[in-house]
């Protein structure tokens, strides 16, 4: 079985907002139902609907037409810089799947790049506050490394893979555990996430006893994590 995370969005239609906010819980469980339009997959918690997955999300769509079946929990609630509820995140997971080979169009910027957005969350949270420059180069990281990964991004989806990644702010195990994915599975991001999150650390202009800290924990993980990359391929 493989697991995809994904967006319901649509909130603010018909108090669902309201109704998300009172009787949905992380774990709950969503079910998905073809609507009138073509393509457009509608979200139930019960006999309620919530939502709908993004268009732009067609493999949920061709994934329902080849008679899969599914498995979806409520992993996280997105909020916008307002304060509003603004999607409700669910992880969709297809019962029986096995092959290797997932539909390119299942990939998003959280299950490509969303650990890499966390690293560098970590440095720009270190201070406790995350500050306009930093956004912005969490956001311009994403969207860059999206591009070099050949996502498809859909509107508003690096502005919430950043949101995502502030609120899971990876610690030092977390960071461990990543690097060392990446060593093995993409060594070329180490070099790239080392001067990332110098930079994070640099860019609102002053480097905080907490952010260098921070810094050097990475700095080192990552140091480590290309020596072993360099061992394995040479």
């Amino acid at each position: 079985m493989r697991s995809y995370p994904c967006l319901i969005i649509g909130l603010s239609h018909e108090g669902r907002a309201a109704y998300v906010k009172q009787h949905i819980r992380e774990g709950d469980e969503i079910t998905l139902q073809r609507s009138g339009e073509p393509g457009a997959i509608a979200c139930f918690h019960g006999p309620n609907c919530i939502g709908h997955v993004p268009q732009g999300r067609q493999w949920v769509s061709r994934s329902l037409s080849e008679g899969d079946r599914h498995q979806i929990r409520v992993t996280g609630f997105d909020t916008n810089d307002r304060g509003e509820l603004a999607g409700v995140e669910i992880e969709i997971t297809i019962l029986g799947e096995e092959g290797p080979d997932s539909d390119p169009g299942a990939k998003s910027v959280i299950s490509e790049i969303g650990d890499e957005i966390r690293i560098l969350a970590m440095v720009a949270a270190a201070d406790g506050l995350v500050a306009a420059p930093e956004k912005a180069l969490l956001e311009e990281f994403a969207a860059r490394r999206a591009h070099e990964m050949g996502i498809a991004v859909e509107a508003g989806e690096i502005e919430h893979a950043v949101r995502w990644a502030r609120r899971k702010s990876a610690d030092s195990l977390d960071a461990a555990r990543i690097i060392g994915r990446l060593a093995t599975e993409h060594p070329a991001a180490l070099p790239v996430m080392l001067e990332e999150c110098e930079l994070m650390a640099e860019i609102d202009g002053k480097v905080g006893h907490e952010e260098r800290h921070v810094v050097t924990t990475l700095r080192n993980l990552l140091q480590h994590g290309l020596k072993l990359a360099k061992d394995r391929n040479g």
